[in-house]
């Protein structure tokens, strides 16, 4: 949970009223100064530190979703996106389970799945990492009674999934046993693609499953844990 802007407003004051503070006191005891310069360091501090409070934004208002919630500056792209320097990074799940989609790599993408499948007892097994085939993820399905052997592809939105990867799902599910099988993407499906996951029972999940699906249980799991 976000802190409070009373609770940044405090956190400033005490950081530049205690900097101001510290460095005056180092200085009147060094140069052994009068209790004039003391009690000067001891004014600036709260009159610095109660003028850097005054510039907290209050990030409930639109002009400052933008700024630093602590100095009020505006932010550079850099500071508001966390970008994935490593596509095949893998970091814990608090960062999976708090992070927009798009800066996650495909292997937390793989684990945000398989997170949500588990959660929703699916009990899915992942499969031997670099000898999948491709498939990612085999999960039971208690309603047909049988295994659904998974790919997972994270794309870009504007990186449909094409008819081949249809095909080749439908190879590799074989190596599984597998009679079901799913492919789940963030981009979307060709309309051929889609024919041929059809023709092949193959069922097709795009960004559309990930927005009315996994982010929703998302949510609910980061308010379970936090208490909301």
């Amino acid at each position: 949970m976000a802190e409070s802007r009373s609770k940044r407003m405090d956190t400033v004051n005490g950081a530049v009223g205690g900097l101001i503070m510290i460095t005056g006191l180092a200085i009147v005891f060094y140069f052994n100064l009068s209790y004039h310069y003391f009690i000067g360091v001891i004014v600036a501090s709260v009159v610095f530190g109660s003028l850097a409070m005054r510039a907290v934004p209050d990030m409930r208002k639109k002009e400052n979703k933008n700024k630093n919630p602590y100095i009020g500056f505006k932010q550079t792209k850099k500071d508001q996106t966390v970008k994935r320097s490593n596509p095949n990074i893998l970091r814990d799940e608090h960062t999976i389970m708090t992070l927009p989609l798009e800066q996650l790599s495909w292997r937390e993408i793989e684990e945000l799945c398989y997170m949500y499948f588990k959660s929703n007892r699916y009990k899915p097994r992942k499969t031997p990492e670099g000898a999948d085939g491709g498939i990612d993820l085999v999960i039971f399905n208690r309603h047909h009674n049988t295994d659904i052997a998974i790919q997972i592809k994270h794309y870009k939105k504007d990186n449909n999934i094409g008819v081949n990867y249809i095909r080749e799902l439908d190879s590799a599910r074989k190596n599984y046993g597998c009679v079901l099988a799913e492919f789940i993407t963030t981009s979307k499906f060709t309309r051929q693609a889609r024919l041929e996951a059809d023709k092949r029972k193959i069922t097709c999940k795009d960004i559309e499953w990930f927005n009315r699906k996994v982010l929703p249980w998302r949510e609910k799991q980061l308010m379970k844990k936090h208490g909301s």
